[in-house]
């Protein structure tokens, strides 16, 4: 099994809210070939471990409680980022214009969490790893089924960036791709993510994360994806020097996009 280690200011984890589990987790096995194992909750719910196929960290999985479908969230992807504190994390994040969505709280005996919005309306959760080191590890980006980049597409790229810089430390980059202006993370030299304007066929979408995960072959997984239900909204689309993507739809409504680095 090949982890990466993450440290503080890393995207180290993501969580699938779904109105059905068990149709989300027979979805994406087809998809990821991921590995699922199911924990009991104090509430009588049940959270999912996923991981790839040799069995390095991904995420979890989630039935959606009833005050997010009483509140029209539909369901979604959730990005973590580590963080040393929790706590001064959240605190910092408000003094920057952020929304305390959930305050800092503890997670068992695993860490300590808090989901925050951003100023451009953006959701995202902080993770506290409980180790002294603040460091944990995940399945390769390169792995097939592995989160390999998030993107934050919202409606103010300069408030956007000034405030995540301020909060994690990251180092931005303007750049030009495809024609568009598209603004890079990079986090201790490793390239992570970026932000790019909401487009105007959008204007009505609320600034929001996506996720993309590492396929070995986008066309074969592109026609999985159609075979079981889900929607291709766009791609397969070349990304010059990089790869290519596509960003997809799966049955229950949750958007994730899809990445094959050049050359596999």
């Amino acid at each position: 099994m090949s982890n990466q280690k993450l440290t503080t200011g890393n995207f180290c984890w993501i969580d699938f809210a779904t109105p059905d589990p068990n149709e989300a987790k027979a979805f994406y096995h087809k998809i990821f070939n991921w590995k699922y194992h199911d924990n009991p909750m104090p509430d009588g719910g049940v959270y999912t471990m996923i991981s790839t196929a040799d069995g390095g960290d991904v995420g979890g999985l989630f039935q959606m409680p009833d005050e997010m479908n009483k509140a029209g969230v539909p369901p979604h992807i959730s990005n973590y980022v580590a963080v040393e504190s929790a706590d001064d994390s959240a605190k910092r994040a408000k003094d920057l214009g952020a929304e305390v969505r959930m305050e800092p709280f503890d997670v068992f005996d695993y860490g300590r969490m808090a989901v925050l919005i951003d100023p451009t309306g953006a959701a995202f959760s902080i993770w506290q790893y409980q180790s002294d080191d603040c460091e944990g590890t995940a399945a390769k980006r390169e792995t097939h089924g592995m989160f390999c980049w998030q993107e934050l597409m919202t409606s103010n790229v300069d408030r956007a960036a000034d405030f995540y810089q301020n909060l994690f430390g990251w180092n931005l980059q303007k750049m030009v791709m495809g024609g568009m202006d598209y603004t890079l993370i990079k986090h201790q030299d490793d390239d992570i993510g970026g932000i790019m304007t909401l487009p105007p066929e959008m204007k009505n979408v609320p600034s929001h994360w996506n996720a993309y995960f590492t396929v070995t072959n986008l066309d074969e997984t592109i026609k999985v994806v159609k075979n079981n239900n889900g929607n291709v909204m766009m791609g397969p689309e070349d990304i010059p020097e990089t790869g290519r993507i596509a960003i997809c739809q799966a049955p229950d409504g949750t958007v994730f996009c899809l990445f094959q680095y050049l050359g596999n």
